[in-house]
């Protein structure tokens, strides 16, 4: 996560009212919701007289990065912004890291020129660079450089539990091989002697954030040889936690493994190497960069298009971002609905929430939210906006402390970012149209929650899943667990977590996770930016995906530290990958359309009968979706 920097600024009280002193006379102070107006006003006036101010070259650049530059540089400005923090991540040498959509190869040059380094270079010009605050402008002005902004940020679905439980499980199994619970629950152990599969003859390949603890896999015999993308090892351990699950499934199929984080350009790329060079039949990921679109296959997605188009089944977690049904979710989506009612300060007009008669221009956010990054998407075509929509997080006191108002003009993205402060209450949200046209938008305080807080009531929906998480062919995987209960609440307050059927099997009673993101997802336009349904970008246009497709297993054992037990969709993807390199080894002529039916057709349904938004179709089990492809017993 980028950390937020601050401007060092001395505070100024900001003037709410006088208190006029005559012979005898006074006046009273203004009231505590006055005081909370004025600062309101006072931000939002000042955030957006920058954005009416910006300069040809600062056109180009994110909200966040001319804030920040301006923060540094004018101390009055600090001033009305005293609780606000940009989120840009300057280091102690003065660099941010950027992501610079520029056309041919000389940029990179400028930017090392800069005093800069280059991350990663797209074979389009685009770049992922390290860049000085003080240089941003000269790049942002050339003429070969279409945006600037700060390096796309990802994340995996990893669920972190309580850390002493994790501690006295990884003591406790130190001298034992570790296999998965999963192995039981869905069946895989005894499907593997019925029918004589182990994976035999079939690759699996994993995107994770890195694999740091192969070797001591590898020599503790958790693990085999794994065929590293050259130079993509990444850094970090998911990789390795993922890759012991689906070897304990998949005892016999041939690993392999690339990083999806040196960049989102590069994820893409390496989605593709892992099928052409790589040669990998079935592709498995638990990262979601924040920047992928709801509405549309943007590049991550369209990647995932073109490898399930050459024949590779593709797995990817559905997220722990919490569901409707669960009262866990964190997401809103719907018709811009225009507020009767300003916020001071805010040239444009506020979302209205509240589908009634009462008027509600802010979504609380809980305590859990504290750290999380809030995104804003509207149904507009990727990159070629001309509706512009801002977002604005403030505290309890009517501080803004981060914002995104990024101009859409025709060439843009619909889409905007800021992060909740990591510590504080009492934080809402409000979404700005500044102008242009009603648009449907998606609100997503990733991993947090809306929640009732004051006079405020919590609007919330389902529908988080989104990215290339809900590619139309992609199988995107729900969590449940298989053994011990998560041993954390979510929020405060919030009811016990789940327990598995360990050491049965996943039956109709079995429980989903309460994190487990929810669908469906709503679609506007295809990936190349035609619309769907033309002329009707709202509710009632686009086209809707049954996403997630299934669920599997999480909360499992590996020997890898920090995922002792392993929970969260980043443990359920690697299940179902891994119980589809069985089928695939029973039968090798399959079609991953015949792997899907029979992975769909004979999974346990789960929650309201049929399809349902959180569990998609049901729990996998191998057995019978061996027997429902035609595999037989040995």
């Amino acid at each position: 996560m980028v950390r937020f920097s601050r401007v060092a600024a001395q505070a100024v009280p900001l003037t709410v009212g006088a208190l006029l002193l005559t012979t005898g006379v006074s006046v009273a102070q203004p009231s505590m919701v006055d005081a909370a107006t004025a600062r309101t006003e006072a931000g939002i006036s000042a955030l957006q007289s920058i954005k009416k101010s910006l300069t040809p070259a600062e056109r180009k650049q994110s909200s966040q990065l001319v804030v920040e530059k301006r923060l540094r540089a004018d101390r009055s400005l600090a001033a009305k912004l005293p609780d606000y923090r940009s989120g840009v991540g300057v280091s102690d040498a003065g660099t941010v890291p950027v992501d610079i959509a520029a056309h041919g190869k000389a940029v990179a040059n400028a930017v090392r020129a800069a005093g800069g380094t280059v991350r990663y270079a797209a074979p389009d010009g685009a770049l992922r660079a390290d860049l000085p605050l003080s240089a941003v402008d000269a790049i942002a002005g050339r003429a070969d450089v279409a945006e600037v902004k700060p390096a796309a940020q990802a994340m995996t679905w990893n669920e972190p539990g309580n850390r002493d439980a994790r501690v006295a499980t990884a003591v406790k199994a130190v001298a034992a091989t570790q296999v998965s619970e999963g192995d039981k629950a869905h069946g895989a152990d005894t499907a593997r002697t019925t029918y004589g599969v182990s994976g035999s003859g079939i690759k699996v390949c994993v995107l994770s954030d890195g694999v740091d603890s192969l070797a001591k896999s590898q020599s503790a015999g958790e693990l085999p040889a794994v065929d590293v993308l050259a130079g993509q090892k990444g850094s970090g351990d998911e990789g390795t936690a993922m890759l012991e699950i689906i070897h304990d499934l998949a005892p016999n199929a041939t690993l392999g493994f690339a990083t999806a984080f040196t960049s989102e350009a590069s994820f893409a790329a390496n989605i593709r190497a892992l099928r052409t060079t790589g040669k990998c039949q079935i592709i498995v990921d638990d990262v979601s960069y924040f920047d992928e679109s709801p509405f549309q296959d943007t590049q991550v997605a369209q990647a995932v298009n073109d490898v399930t188009a050459a024949g590779a089944l593709y797995f990817s977690s559905a997220g722990n971002s919490g569901n409707a049904t669960d009262g866990t979710s964190g997401y809103y989506e719907g018709d811009f609905r225009a507020s009767s009612t300003k916020i001071s300060g805010v040239t444009g007009t506020p979302h209205d929430f509240d589908p009634t008669s009462t008027t509600q221009n802010f979504d609380a956010l809980s305590a859990g939210s504290l750290g999380r990054p809030v995104t804003l998407f509207w149904s507009d075509p990727w990159g070629k906006s001309a509706n512009d929509y801002d977002l604005f997080i403030l505290n309890s006191s009517g501080s803004v402390v981060a914002s995104s108002e990024n101009g859409q003009s025709g060439s843009q993205n619909p889409y905007e970012i800021a992060q909740v402060p990591s510590s504080g209450s009492g934080y809402k949200v409000a979404v700005v149209k500044y102008s242009g046209a009603d648009r449907f938008i998606a609100l997503n305080v990733i991993r947090g929650r809306f929640v009732a807080s004051g006079s405020l009531k919590a609007f919330s929906t389902n529908g988080v899943t989104n990215g290339h998480s809900a590619a139309a062919n992609a199988f995107s995987v729900a969590a449940a667990p298989a053994a011990a209960a998560f041993g954390r609440p979510l929020e405060a307050g919030d009811p016990a977590n789940p327990a598995g059927p360990y050491p049965g099997l996943f039956t109709a009673s079995s429980k989903w996770e309460r994190f487990s993101s929810d669908g469906k997802r709503h679609l506007f336009y295809n990936a190349d930016g035609t619309a769907i349904t033309p002329g009707n970008v709202s509710s009632t246009g686009g086209a809707t995906r049954n996403k997630p497709d299934i669920t599997a297993a999480d909360g499992v054992a590996t020997s890898v530290a920090g995922f002792q037990p392993f929970f969260g969709t980043s443990a359920a993807a690697p299940h179902a990958a891994a119980i589809a390199a069985l089928l695939l080894s029973g039968k090798p002529t399959a079609t991953p359309a015949q792997i899907r039916t029979a992975l769909v057709s004979s999974a346990i349904d789960l929650g309201a009968a049929g399809f349902d938004t959180v569990t998609g179709n049901g729990v996998i089990m191998a057995g019978p979706a061996l027997a429902a492809l035609g595999v037989q017993p040995k």
